[in-house]
């Protein structure tokens, strides 16, 4: 395998980025680039200069998850996981890891202790063997979503 880096997302990568999130169906094409308009809070795995993955974060001012966690949300100052995938073909390899990792060390060096996530069914099991714990699940749009925290260490 070739040498992957991550670096922050910039205009260059804009539409790949897009494309990628859009080909994992996790949004749509409007709701991907309204959040990744926000180019300093996303980070590229780039293959060649070829995007391969992707991750970002952001902290929940619309209370998106407040209305299903109640008195668990963690208020409008916490950092959130937001939109995570690694291309079909990198998977199994460390990339998502990597981006993970690189999240986590952006988050510490905001002297933030805590990483949350709104995860889908799907990707709860990922979320747990990288030390995140399930807080609660609830239903957001109809969809069940596991609400879980990381603890960050300095």
């Amino acid at each position: 395998m070739n040498k992957i880096i991550i670096k922050q997302l910039t205009n260059v990568y804009f539409e790949e980025a897009v494309n990628l999130v859009l080909k994992a169906k996790l949004d749509t094409k409007e709701e991907i680039e309204h959040h990744l308009i926000h180019i300093d809070a996303h980070y590229v795995a780039l293959d060649k200069g070829r995007v391969i993955g992707l991750i970002g974060w952001y902290q929940d001012k619309v209370n998106y998850a407040n209305e299903v966690m109640g008195k668990k949300f963690p208020g409008e100052k916490a950092y959130w996981v937001g939109f995570f995938v690694v291309d079909e073909k990198y998977r199994g390899q460390g990339i998502g890891y990597a981006l993970l990792k690189k999240l986590e060390k952006i988050i510490k060096e905001k002297r933030v202790n805590e990483l949350w996530v709104s995860s889908v069914p799907e990707t709860k099991d990922y979320y747990i063997r990288q030390g995140f714990k399930v807080i609660m699940s609830g239903k957001i749009s109809g969809n069940t979503k596991f609400f879980c925290v990381k603890k960050l260490t300095f």
